[in-house]
């Protein structure tokens, strides 16, 4: 099975793991980082070298590790990409299943899937609350800084592209913004 990836300047067709020959998409946790205040969030450039949306804002986040809750998962991304610590994880609620032991249930806000990209991937944002100065991560993230709401609005509507497509749909579509508009 093949995935079309762009790599920059064009399309190109690269096999995709699979699991009994069905491909497989790699899921990933997206934090909505609110300041303590909540009237900010937390956004951050691309910095990694020779992508397509270096230097275009995005919110945290990363792949979804094995065996990680999205309470762990997201808070680990945060403090990586931007050294902020997260305060108020999404909630959890954790169900005992005799079958499974236990499966962690949180509430994501926005779901996105990579239908063409860098690889078949799955964005679940969640919502929670961070505290810190952040500092860039040389090489992954620069300029992490707490934006003002409105300021995050306004750029939306009017520059869209400032934004990697999976942020700008996860937050156009947790804001209420129109995807006609874009």
């Amino acid at each position: 099975m093949t995935y079309r990836v762009w790599n920059g300047s064009g399309w190109n067709d690269v096999p995709v793991p699979a699991m009994d020959g069905e491909p497989l998409i790699v899921p990933n946790v997206a934090a909505l980082v609110r300041s303590e205040s909540g009237e900010s969030i937390l956004l951050q450039r691309r910095d990694k070298p020779n992508e397509p949306v270096r230097g275009k804002l995005e919110i945290p986040g990363g792949r979804w590790g094995a065996g990680e809750s999205p309470e762990v998962a997201v808070a680990r991304e945060v403090l990586e990409e931007t050294g902020v610590s997260i305060i108020a994880p999404p909630e959890l609620d954790r169900i005992d299943m005799a079958e499974y032991r236990v499966c962690a249930v949180a509430q994501g806000v926005t779901a996105v899937v990579g239908l063409e990209g860098c690889y078949p991937s799955l964005h679940v944002m969640f919502e929670c609350v961070g505290r810190g100065r952040p500092r860039p991560q040389p090489g992954e993230t620069a300029d992490p800084r707490w934006w003002p709401i409105s300021e995050v609005r306004e750029l939306l509507e009017r520059q869209p592209d400032s934004f990697v497509d999976q942020t700008r749909a996860m937050l156009t579509t947790y804001f209420g913004i129109s995807v006609a508009t874009i």
